[in-house]
């Protein structure tokens, strides 16, 4: 449980700190975060608690991007969704989706 809710987080935070230094930057760490978003649904060999966990995940992941966000008082330099709040929904409904994925290709012997 640390590592499906810490880690999204602390990854969350570093992505919404680069919003305000680099537009590249930023989109490539989000990127990377599709990986984690599949490989946490690996862990479950049913749909329904992958969805679950990265229902939670996504959502920990946009709060962590908001919340560093404004710490740092920088402009956006990519475009967000206004108001910034409705990232952590599309984050969460995007974790779902990413867990489901990782439980289909586990049960597919990935």
């Amino acid at each position: 449980m640390q590592l499906a809710g810490v880690g999204p987080l602390l990854f969350g935070a570093v992505v919404g700190f680069t919003l305000g230094e680099s537009q590249t930057g930023y989109w490539v760490l989000t990127a990377l975060s599709v990986v984690g978003g599949v490989a946490g649904g690996l862990d479950h060999p049913e749909l329904r608690a992958a969805a679950a966990r990265g229902l939670v995940a996504g959502g920990l992941f946009g709060v962590g991007i908001i919340a560093a966000h404004q710490v740092s008082g920088n402009a956006a330099l990519a475009a967000v969704p206004s108001p910034l709040v409705l990232l952590v929904a599309i984050a969460a409904v995007a974790g779902a989706g990413l867990g489901t994925v990782g439980s289909w290709l586990r049960a597919r012997g990935w």
